[in-house]
């Protein structure tokens, strides 16, 4: 009687320590993840014409201090993709000259609560990009 009483207690124990691992992993998980929350997307309908684009975060948040943007899609010939300093002095940041398949993938440490882009074919025709995008925050 008193074995069975043990082997059940290190059975308890063993659950309970097997429930706090998923716990923390799945706490970490989302703590380093929590864009999956906010992730937006912005469609590039007309790939043959030039375009401004601004991405919002997401109403609510604050405190943004990371984003991230993840370009794909397909375009028939060559454009320039510029990616601008939001913080108010339109300062280019990054560009990329792009052609055929497009899959790109930027991000960073970020303090502003918007982005600023500009879309240039060079000699696009048709085609078709989605910019999805998020901003962390806390």
């Amino acid at each position: 009687m008193w074995l069975r009483s043990k082997l059940n207690e290190r059975k308890e124990m063993k659950k309970t320590l097997f429930i706090l691992i998923l716990l923390f992993f799945g706490l970490y998980y989302v703590d380093t993840q929590t864009h999956w929350i906010t992730n937006r997307v912005y469609e590039i309908n007309n790939v043959s014409k030039k375009q401004k684009i601004t991405l919002y975060k997401m109403k609510g948040q604050e405190h943004i201090y990371r984003f991230s943007v993840h370009i794909t899609g397909h375009i028939n010939g060559n454009a320039k993709i510029k990616f601008y300093n939001s913080s108010g002095a339109g300062l280019l940041y990054k560009y990329k000259t792009i052609s055929r398949d497009v899959d790109i993938k930027w991000g960073g440490d970020w303090y502003t609560d918007i982005i600023e882009m500009e879309y240039n074919p060079i000699d696009v025709i048709k085609g078709n990009l989605s910019i999805e995008y998020s901003f962390d925050g806390f």
